[in-house]
């Protein structure tokens, strides 16, 4: 009798604690989303530096090829200052981290990581939205502190998961739409991929003066002109694919967003935005370090 009641007493924790986590469906879709998310706002802050080098890379050749240029011409990083820039890269630091927090969330990682990364997202999440986020978003990452470490850690993670995933899906949403401005070539766009295409549309101009002049210039000031175009034009064509590639991913993005809010509820729907949505990132990624190398 003694030897049943062990038996189905050990059959009742099992099922418990089985049914205490995420199911294989929500662990999948939320990995992959969370992934891919990481991975954009990684390539997002790598991109805005760069962005921001180029134009000042860009303004420093206009300035040795233009003589109409003058000291007053030297701001060379102009509209991509230190401050703005700062926001930018906030933002997408808070991506990676909401798409690391949520991998971490459905795979075996200590309490104190997860504690780290929600509490990084949330402060570049303030800096990047200028505004704090609500009291119920930050009760939803508190579900991360109580309790993880304990006998039931698959079951807090899930309900940490349950609560995180609804409650960030509009910050999320504005991250991604701070995103989309600002690799937008759109003609009122005040992005900072349009600020790099307008800087290089630009010196491709003062460029092709100098190499159209036929021997009005030295052989080391053609040199100099050539080199000038040949970085305008990488640049212009780089400022194209990274906007088309980064607007689709983008939208995308906010689909399999709204779509793995369903998925952690538990409702029947396609996932077919999540599944293109790590595939456009990992196309996005390959172009990028296409048009970076």
């Amino acid at each position: 009798m003694k030897k049943i009641v062990l038996i189905l007493s050990l059959t009742l924790v099992v099922a418990l604690i089985s049914g205490c986590g995420l199911t294989n469906h929500q662990i999948v879709k939320t990995q992959s989303f969370g992934t891919a998310t990481a991975n954009i706002g990684k390539l997002g802050e790598e991109e805005f530096v760069n962005i921001r080098t180029g134009i000042i890379e860009m303004n420093k050749e206009l300035v040795s090829i233009d003589n109409t240029k003058t000291s007053h011409s030297l701001i060379f990083d102009k509209p991509t200052f230190a401050e703005p820039t700062s926001k930018r890269i906030a933002a997408c630091k808070a991506l990676k981290l909401y798409g690391e927090l949520l991998v971490k969330l459905v795979t075996a990682d200590r309490s104190e990581n997860l504690q780290k990364a929600a509490n990084a997202f949330i402060d570049n999440s303030a800096i990047a939205l200028n505004k704090e986020l609500s009291e119920d978003q930050k009760g939803a990452m508190n579900k991360i502190i109580v309790g993880l470490g304990s006998f039931w850690i698959d079951k807090k993670k899930a309900d940490a998961a349950k609560k995180i995933i609804p409650a960030y899906q509009q910050p999320v949403d504005d991250l991604a739409d701070l995103l989309s401005e600002d690799f937008s070539l759109d003609p009122g766009s005040l992005g900072y991929l349009k600020a790099y295409e307008t800087t290089a549309k630009r010196l491709k101009n003062a460029s092709m003066r100098l190499v159209n002049a036929g021997d009005k210039y030295t052989v080391l000031e053609r040199d100099r002109a050539v080199h000038a175009f040949v970085m305008a034009e990488n640049a212009i064509t780089r400022s194209t694919e990274l906007s088309k590639k980064a607007k689709k991913t983008i939208d995308i993005m906010k689909k399999a967003n709204a779509e793995l809010v369903k998925v952690i509820g538990e409702k029947k729907y396609s996932t077919d935005n999540i599944k293109n949505y790590a595939r456009q990132i990992q196309e996005l990624v390959n172009m990028y370090y296409v048009l970076t190398n």
